[in-house]
């Protein structure tokens, strides 16, 4: 599982740093490899940019031949980031918006179970 602490960021450049610092661990995994992602944004900052360089993430694992994995995402608070996410689920239906950590990781765990 990977852990992505991105709690009370507000400057965006540094949100794009800590998802270059994701990206990198991400790209390490073999092809194939199932990757079950926490995500914590608890009381972060979400602008257009962070949504779009996740996505560039995505695309580069998917590109790496690494599968769409479970994800789940803690302290989506505000109704703009709420709908970000909602949007995603969309194209990524194994993302769920989590209320807590330990909810997360319960989820995570019942989506290897199954």
């Amino acid at each position: 599982m990977i852990f992505c602490d991105y709690s009370n960021i507000l400057d965006e450049e540094t949100f794009i740093r800590a998802l270059d610092e994701a990206e990198a661990e991400v790209l390490e995994q073999a092809p194939g490899t199932l990757i079950l992602m926490l995500i914590d944004v608890t009381g972060s900052r979400i602008t257009s940019k962070v949504t779009n360089r996740a996505r560039d993430l995505s695309a580069a694992a998917r590109a790496k031949e690494i599968p769409s994995s479970p994800t789940a995402i803690v302290g989506v608070s505000s109704p703009a980031q709420k709908a970000v996410v909602m949007a995603l689920q969309f194209l990524r239906p194994d993302l769920r918006m989590v209320e807590s950590i330990p909810a997360a990781k319960d989820w995570l765990v019942s989506r290897v179970s199954e």
